[in-house]
């Protein structure tokens, strides 16, 4: 049985956490949204082959991301 390796690059993260301003990534044509980012992870992760990697550097560029959305609207994160 092989295994698969998904790394979540820092537009990947940004969807699936749904920051603000960020809720989509990829092409005008072919958008990639929280639900296509959800059930990916989802069903990779029901496979049991693979291993999941989150690059530091992606957690960081993810919260400066964060860290530039106005005031207000930090409580919408992830919801």
């Amino acid at each position: 049985m092989s295994k698969k390796v998904l790394i979540i690059d820092t537009s990947i993260l940004c969807v699936w956490l749904k920051v603000p301003g960020m809720e989509t990534c990829g092409t005008k044509d072919s958008p990639i949204t929280f639900d296509d980012v959800n059930s990916k992870i989802a069903a990779e992760e029901k496979r049991g082959r693979t291993t999941f990697v989150l690059p530091i550097a992606s957690i960081i560029e993810t919260g400066n991301h964060i860290t530039h959305i106005k005031r207000g609207d930090k409580k919408n994160v992830g919801h």
